[in-house]
């Protein structure tokens, strides 16, 4: 019988993302929306779910963020239907393995 080891984890391979940095990041509990943004070319910098059942999205601030959501939620964007999908099971992958 054999012991699986863990591996090695680095602590510089992770970086701290604050929460309430809203200047330079954009925090969102919906996964559509966050769908919609890596369809544009925004980063995912990160995800946290300390909150069961829900997980917060950090993407990195660029210029053009804040009218890219407004044109969102007013029904004004389109992305091609097959990479929006593949943005959804890249984010529930990520959700799912950590």
């Amino acid at each position: 019988m054999t012991k699986k080891t863990q591996k090695s984890v680095h602590p510089e391979e992770y970086t701290y993302l604050p929460f309430d940095d809203t200047t330079n990041y954009f925090y969102s509990y919906d996964i559509s929306l966050v769908a919609f943004l890596l369809c544009q070319n925004f980063e995912l910098s990160g995800l946290d779910k300390a909150v069961r059942n829900k997980v917060l999205f950090i993407v990195k601030k660029s210029s053009g963020i804040d009218e890219t959501i407004k044109d969102f939620w007013d029904f004004k964007t389109s992305v091609d239907a097959q990479t929006y999908f593949n943005q959804i099971k890249r984010l529930k992958n990520q959700i799912f393995s950590s």
